[in-house]
């Protein structure tokens, strides 16, 4: 067993927070933040023989969601019209082709003119539109060659921070993949368990933001096997458990991730494209105020990062990466894909107060550096060969400790209710009759995760066997139903 990390003298909690689809040169291109390695206005992507450069001006809320699937993110990287042959290498990486793909898959209007386009090209005013997260990277610091784990979506992204690996699962999940999962009693596995497993679960707390749409309250870390719905707390009562004995060394938060039944994730606080920033800022400042203001603060260690990019624009071409190695379903593996290619930069900002102001780290981490962290720091062994070589952000922990932290951050004021984007009591949608549920759609592991929990359920109060819970919804209109008839069951009472 390996021996536990010396910096385990001075971090006993570490905090993550996973937020959503931005991209590093969206978020800190235009933060002024000195030393950062971010595009400038000679990158460029073509768009029907015009020349889109890296610009300022982002809106608050996407017209549309950029893709981000495997194969939208081989057109990205490697250029208009790029494709990655079936277990082959990954195509040239060139950055070149994020405006063209998203003129290729834009719906609303089907043929955008270079204005739309240009909106994946653009970054953020962070000074603005995330004043929290910057205050927190410019006091603490900065990761500017943190990367997803593959070229690829949201799920499999986010399995990599909970077990170094995604089981092979290079898209978002499927029918397919959930039929495998529900055979294996409900449980999305992995071979060598996960980074609560490996820790174990008296020493970790998971939470999850429960505002927002009731679609959006589906934690997704609850697929994996040995963690269960209930076991995913409502942030509501966060800053009250700090209060209290706090035993737990590791703690993972996800937000509130909107309405997802018709894909538009608004009211949610995940800065989902089509939600908007505001509220992930406020969700950030709440989590980082929580941990200050605690007994903890000078234990704790808080890391905040995005699970992909979402389909915007970094100049940073993804390296080769190290293949987890593990045990898998090849029917997870849709393209053939090894995982030897990370995925493009997304932010991530580390705090504590044993971090120097202004520090710029250009180590390579993806997400497996937070299982390979965790593991180092607590003596445990690494759960694949991604977190065994990957690099961990303990080295940021120099002290002293400082007494300069900021005793708060704040994001953007709530807007006056009424306005597009009050956060506040937003309803579900309804979804048409008969429309299907899209391929690449978030749809199917959210309704799985609920399954799960209603299998559970089931079999420990009345002994119903999982081979009696009705088919997978194939519309959406079924799947609004199944929650909404499910979800106010598993939820705690207000």
């Amino acid at each position: 067993m390996p021996s536990p990390h010396p910096v385990s003298a001075k971090i006993k909690h570490v905090f993550v927070l996973m937020l959503e689809n931005r991209s590093f040169d969206h978020m800190f291109g235009k933060s002024g933040i000195a030393g950062i390695e971010v595009a400038q206005s000679s990158h460029k992507n073509d768009h029907l023989g015009t020349a889109i450069p890296f610009g300022s001006g982002a809106p608050e809320q996407m017209a549309a969601d950029p893709a981000h699937e495997f194969e939208s993110v081989v057109e990205q990287l490697g250029g208009p019209g790029a494709a990655f042959p079936p277990g082959g290498p990954y195509p040239a990486i060139k950055n070149t082709g994020f405006a063209a793909n998203f003129h290729k898959v834009f719906k609303n209007p089907p043929s955008p003119g270079a204005a739309s386009v240009a909106a994946v090209m653009q970054a953020i005013n962070p000074a603005v539109q995330t004043p929290a997260l910057l205050k927190l990277a410019k006091n603490f610091a900065i990761c500017d060659r943190w990367h997803a784990s593959l070229p690829g979506a949201t799920w499999p992204n986010r399995f990599f921070v909970l077990g170094a690996s995604s089981a092979g699962l290079d898209h978002s999940p499927n029918a397919i993949d959930i039929a495998i999962w529900e055979a294996q009693l409900g449980n999305f596995k992995f071979a060598n368990g996960s980074i609560y497993d490996r820790l174990g679960k008296s020493k970790c707390r998971l939470y999850q933001d429960k505002s927002g749409p009731l679609s959006g309250k589906i934690p997704q870390v609850a697929a994996i096997k040995n963690v269960n719905f209930g076991d995913v707390r409502p942030l509501a009562g966060f800053e009250a458990d700090l209060a209290k004995s706090y035993p737990f060394g590791y703690t993972f938060i996800e937000p509130a991730y909107g309405n997802i039944l018709n894909n538009s994730y608004r009211g949610g606080s995940s800065q989902h494209p089509l939600d908007g920033l505001a509220s992930g800022d406020r969700l950030v400042a709440k989590i980082y105020n929580a941990i200050r203001n605690s007994s903890l603060w000078d234990q704790s260690l808080l890391v905040i990062t995005f699970d992909e990019h979402g389909g915007f624009y970094d100049h940073v071409p993804p390296p080769a990466a190290i293949p987890p190695g593990d045990a898998f379903n090849p029917k997870h593996n849709k393209h053939g894909f090894d995982f030897s290619t990370y995925g493009v930069r997304v932010p991530a900002v580390v705090v504590s107060p044993w971090i120097k102001a202004g520090t710029i780290d250009h180590t390579l981490y993806d997400h497996s550096s937070v299982p390979a962290a965790l593991t180092r720091l607590f003596g445990k062994e690494p759960l694949t060969k991604r977190d065994r070589h990957a690099n961990d952000f303990l080295a940021l922990v120099t002290g002293p400790l400082r007494s300069d932290c900021p005793q708060s951050v704040s994001g953007p004021p709530v807007p006056p209710e009424g306005t597009a984007l009050t956060q506040a009591g937003v309803a579900e949608a309804p979804v048409p009759e008969g429309e299907l549920i899209e391929e690449g759609s978030q749809l199917p592991g959210f309704v799985f995760v609920a399954r799960k929990a209603q299998r559970q359920k089931q079999t420990k109060v009345k002994g119903i066997a999982p081979t009696q819970l009705k088919p997978l919804p194939k519309t959406t209109a079924d799947a609004q139903r199944y929650l909404e008839s499910i979800l106010p069951t598993l939820l705690p009472k207000k």
